[in-house]
């Protein structure tokens, strides 16, 4: 098979891999969508200390059953979306439906052969169906889009409440959008890309600021007339994005940290005692999460044709290195195969 293989940092190469073969319990998926997260990225840049090449990178995928031996679960043929973390299954997290926190969990793309290839094998239980009203593009955006569902979760009820996020990157985009579909009153987005941001306002948000141009914290103050939002979202993660979250935030308001830019940030926790403002993190999704995705998904309530750019393997290279670049138009980069 075909696939894009991260051989070194900065460096892609489209090469032939042996075929993939399933073991018990698992099917083969002929790949037809998949789209890259800033984590890809971060790897793709040598930051990522689990990325190690030679690597088939991606995790957000979706395709068709090419092959399956699992008696009563999937057909061959079936359209699906692929949950890409693997888990045990048998501790009190899996038991409990949050697979995501498992402590023997592997992601596709990062512990073993991702997405980016034109097969791979998937454990049944991680097959998700996709109706044919949903095209495969689609299919690859269930995973950001549950990852998003999940943030907005983690703040609590939004709904007639105020919201801030912090990056207007794919993931800050869709925790904006998730929210204003959850009944969040108003939501403003800081980043430093001007075309991002007009984009993120067009898909939700109610005030823009460009970082580059404005103090976020000031902006963000004056809005809501010095009171701060009931929520704020850390799509970045560094320590300016992570202080000014908290400095931003309502007296009782929630802070949800996603973004992992910095390993390790400093930040004033005084706001934290004084002003009880709750500090969470957000990682992955559930599959409950997995399946409101795929039903916004098939209810069009996305206009994802504005926000994706398609590609072909053989751009990887050429699409890698401009996300790299710091100034790409690029909002949402999705191979298909």
């Amino acid at each position: 098979m075909r696939a894009l293989v991260y051989t070194a940092p900065r460096r892609l190469e489209l090469l032939e891999l042996a075929d993939p073969e399933p073991k018990a319990g698992e099917v083969v998926v002929r790949i037809r969508a998949v789209g890259v997260c800033g984590s890809d990225l971060h790897g793709f840049l040598g930051r990522s200390k689990k990325r190690v090449p030679p690597l088939v990178l991606g995790h957000e995928f979706s395709g068709e059953v090419a092959v399956s031996d699992v008696a009563g679960d999937v057909a061959t043929g079936a359209r699906v979306a692929i949950y890409p973390i693997v888990s045990c299954g048998a501790c009190e997290y899996c038991a409990t439906q949050r697979d995501h926190l498992c402590p023997a969990r592997q992601v596709y793309g990062l512990d073993f052969h991702g997405g980016l290839a034109e097969f791979a094998t998937v454990p049944a239980r991680c097959l998700f169906p996709i109706p044919r009203s949903m095209c495969f593009v689609e299919g690859s955006l269930v995973e950001p889009l549950a990852n998003a569902i999940h943030v907005v979760k983690r703040c609590g009820d939004v709904r007639g409440r105020t919201g801030m996020v912090y990056g207007a990157g794919p993931i800050g985009m869709l925790c904006a959008f998730a929210a204003k579909q959850g009944g969040a009153r108003a939501i403003a987005v800081v980043d430093r890309n001007t075309y991002r941001l007009t984009k993120t306002r067009e898909l939700a948000a109610d005030l823009a600021v460009d970082a580059a141009t404005q103090d976020p914290l000031k902006s963000v103050l004056e809005w809501t007339q010095g009171r701060g939002v009931d929520f704020a979202i850390d799509a970045v993660g560094t320590a300016q994005c992570r202080q000014n979250s908290i400095s931003g935030a309502a007296s009782g308001g929630t802070v949800i940290c996603i973004g992992l830019e910095d390993e390790v940030c400093t930040v004033d926790t005084r706001p934290i005692v004084t002003r009880e403002v709750d500090v969470k993190g957000a990682y992955a999704y559930t599959r409950s999460d997995f399946v409101e995705a795929v039903s916004m998904l098939e209810r069009k309530l996305l206009p994802w044709h504005s926000l994706v750019t398609n590609a072909g393997l053989h751009r990887g290279q050429a699409i890698f290195d401009e996300l790299a670049s710091g100034r790409s138009a690029i909002l949402k980069a999705v191979f298909e195969i």
